[in-house]
């Protein structure tokens, strides 16, 4: 650069800078940032917003905006810091929180995720909006984790075990769930005592007697062990022995006795020359059922996998909180909490214990969202939001229960609440695809994106339909608008990709599978390379036809050898 040149581009900066600093400027780069972001010209929205941001760097409106045309644009990993400057700087603002979500899922930070759903729903208990996201967050998480889990032995019988401590459920129905989770999986904790327990309350001594063997032998420390000790000592007369037990409980976690003192058989209690506080309890007396203090060992200073291990759980729950590192450490507290009542502080501990606690801790979080969906949806209900309760029902049939049919009924309920909403038409278009009507997928669809006409779901949703109908010129159309909104989709490639081939475009379809395929994207069965190799003949490009025939074949003949177990396609937790 010469020096003329230089001092050109300086006087210009210079003057530009003084431009940014006039009054009004930072509104005109709001207003007209805005306003690309309607029009779907996220590029040069992104522009003008990160000026705003440059000119005043805390600034909740301009952060606010700059990460919402990000995460709109497919950049969800640069979304995150403005969106969490923006809901900082306004809590109120329970949109900010509820967009930060999402570019936090997108990213697969449960965690995050979950904490900034809650948090638009905290500062905002009574806001319409919040709560759907949070339900919506809720039951998507739940599904992919009660999928996922029922594609194992292991994951089936957790489910089972955490289904067994719901205190709706009668002594027969927990015995049946309990069984069919130890065979499916004897090394679950805590499995043997509480099947003892089952066993014992029903009054099956010789079955609780072998499961108290093998709970002393595996799990001494316990509380379900010591509570079923407890319930053979009192079979037997010994209220001594029972009574040590019980107290141990008690002293261990209030929460916890309070659920033995709601279960114990009333023909298990010593007569009224028993006076000790254990027994006043179980008669009913809750004034003497305040937890003795355990005067033989300082509780502080008792590990966090001890803690767990006997289920102190209000001890876990006060402690400092586990290093970000200390996956183990989560899945103790959010275990405590869990067992506690509080799911929706257990949620981002159990996210961040999936990898140490696995199918036991799976099983617990699926328990968690779930309580949390129903939760927000009856304070909806109480609120008379009566259009957000067909969609979250809709949402329970599409997701859930992969009943379609009965979720296209709750989603037209919705609809006629609040006609022309564009995310109803949305995920009415979805059940309609799902059942496999086509024409009136296409025609919600389509109503749903000229009222949003940037949304890159709906366009992956039509693009998917015009597929499905053969009309690959159509889902060309809609690729085209997706490839511009996400050009690194390799996905959005992928179809391209199909749709030139079949219209007779074999330049086209080399040019956007070829490099997707070389970039690693998925192939399992080598269908892609097939097809890749079908084009290159077309071009008369033989050599590389049958490369890309030979790697279609390898991969075929892979697929065919693996295990059903081993094939690709499980939902991941």
């Amino acid at each position: 650069m010469t020096l003329r040149r230089g001092m050109r581009f300086m006087l210009a900066c210079c003057a530009l800078a003084c431009a940014a600093q006039q009054p009004g400027d930072l509104d005109r780069l709001l207003m007209q940032g805005a306003a690309l972001s309607r029009q779907g010209d996220y590029a040069g929205a992104i522009r003008l917003l990160k000026e705003a941001v440059n000119l005043a760097p805390r600034n909740a409106a301009a952060n606010y905006q700059l990460g919402v045309a990000l995460l709109q644009s497919g950049h969800a990993a640069d979304a995150v810091a403005p969106l969490r400057l923006a809901a900082g700087a306004d809590p109120a603002n329970e949109t900010a929180y509820g967009y930060l979500g999402d570019a936090e899922m997108e990213l697969n930070d449960f965690p995050l995720a979950a904490e900034s759903f809650h948090a638009a729903m905290a500062h905002t208990p009574d806001s319409e909006r919040a709560l759907v996201w949070w339900t919506e967050f809720s039951l998507e998480r739940y599904r992919t984790l009660e999928f996922s889990l029922r594609a194992s032995a292991r994951g089936r019988a957790a489910l089972l075990q955490v289904a067994a401590d719901d205190s709706r459920i009668d002594a027969e129905k927990r015995l049946e769930l309990l069984q069919e989770a130890l065979a499916l999986d004897p090394q679950l904790p805590g499995i043997e005592g509480e099947l003892g327990v089952a066993q014992a309350i029903l009054d099956k001594q010789a079955d609780a007697q072998a499961n108290l063997n093998a709970a002393l032998q595996h799990e001494m420390d316990a509380a379900s062990t010591l509570e079923l000790r407890a319930l053979l000592a009192a079979e037997h007369g010994d209220w001594n022995g029972a009574d040590g037990d019980l107290s141990e409980v008690r002293s261990r976690s209030p929460d916890e006795f309070q659920r033995v003192m709601a279960e114990w058989p009333r023909r298990l209690l010593p007569g009224s020359d028993a006076q000790d506080g254990v027994w006043q309890c179980l008669r009913g007396a809750q004034t003497a059922c305040l937890p003795a203090p355990d005067s033989t060992r300082n509780q502080q200073s008792i590990p966090p996998r001890q803690l767990f291990a006997e289920g102190r759980w209000e001890q876990l729950a006060a402690a400092p909180a586990p290093a970000t590192t200390d996956s183990a450490g989560w899945y103790w507290r959010g275990v405590a909490l869990a067992r506690l009542g509080r799911c929706a502080d257990a949620i981002p501990a159990l996210e961040r214990g999936l990898k140490s606690g696995a199918e036991p801790d799976a099983a617990h979080l699926a328990d968690c969202y779930e309580r949390e969906a129903i939760h927000a949806a009856d304070h909806l209900q109480t609120l008379g939001k009566e259009a957000s309760i067909h969609q979250i029902r809709g949402d329970i049939l599409l997701s859930i229960r992969l009943d379609a049919r009965h979720a296209v009924d709750e989603y037209t309920l919705a609809l006629k609440l609040r006609p022309g909403d564009a995310q109803l038409l949305e995920k009415l278009a979805e059940a309609f695809y799902s059942e496999g009507e086509m024409a009136q997928a296409h025609q919600a669809a389509q109503q749903a994106l000229d009222r949003n006409p940037h949304r890159a779901r709906l366009l992956r949703l039509l693009a998917q339909i015009t597929m499905a109908e053969r009309d690959y010129t159509g889902a060309l159309h809609y690729l085209g608008s997706l490839a511009t909104l996400a050009p690194d989709d390799a996905w959005v490639r992928v179809q391209q990709a199909t749709a030139y081939a079949q219209t007779s475009q074999p330049e086209n379809a080399v040019n956007a599978l070829k490099p997707a395929l070389d970039a690693g994207y998925p192939d399992e069965r080598g269908s892609l390379h097939a097809l890749l190799a079908a084009q290159l003949r077309k071009l008369g490009r033989d050599e590389e036809a049958k490369q890309a025939s030979a790697e279609a074949i390898r991969l075929a003949d892979a697929f065919a050898q693996m295990s059903p177990g081993q094939q690709p396609g499980k939902p991941q937790m």
